[in-house]
């Protein structure tokens, strides 16, 4: 017997639970609506962790055959375990390519009201900031793109990374001093 209520929110755990069930009892295309409930926020923390467009659309890729493949072995919250799988793709990554550039295509874009002077310097400090980022550790470059790109609280960051608010408190500070470190070296 149902007892949900019509018109009531549904929790989303409960929504991806019957998604799973239903995607384990035969119904592949069921799976669409977990793709499609997550790729966005996905692919915008790859791309903030890669910092391209293509490796990050891969990634994603990837993540969902790898977690429809092992779907079975779902515990908890399913979007928690999907970022896992993301994130951990983002960090073998970042272990296993050496890049020297990395570039924000929307962020490219000049300013209406910029000079050309102003928009070279934007571009040249993002370029500076994202050389930056690139030589920061997997850990740290992830627990700042979550909090400064990506806007997530520290609590949503310690339910999805499995690891404690000081943790990545501490994480995120280091990565801010490392940041401050790099980029002091050029324009202080």
């Amino acid at each position: 017997m149902n007892t949900t209520v019509p018109g009531a929110a549904v929790d989303p755990s409960e929504a991806d639970q019957q998604v799973i069930t239903s995607v384990l009892a035969g119904n592949r295309e069921a799976f669409s609506a977990l793709i499609h409930r997550y790729s966005d926020p996905l692919y915008r923390h790859a791309l903030g962790m890669t910092g391209s467009p293509d490796v990050a659309e891969d990634i994603l890729q990837q993540s969902f055959i790898k977690a429809y493949n092992h779907l079975a072995e779902v515990r908890g919250r399913f979007d928690a375990w999907l970022f896992r799988i993301v994130a951990n793709g983002c960090k073998d990554w970042l272990k296993n390519i050496r890049r020297t550039h990395v570039s924000y295509d929307e962020d490219d874009q000049p300013s209406a009201y910029a000079t050309p002077d102003e928009d070279l310097d934007r571009t040249e400090l993002r370029s500076d900031l994202d050389r930056a980022l690139g030589s920061l550790a997997p850990s740290l470059r992830e627990a700042f793109v979550m909090k400064h790109v990506e806007g997530r609280s520290y609590e949503e960051m310690a339910d999805l990374l499995g690891t404690t608010v000081g943790a990545l408190k501490m994480r995120v500070h280091r990565a801010r001093e490392a940041l401050q470190a790099l980029l002091e070296e050029k324009y202080a």
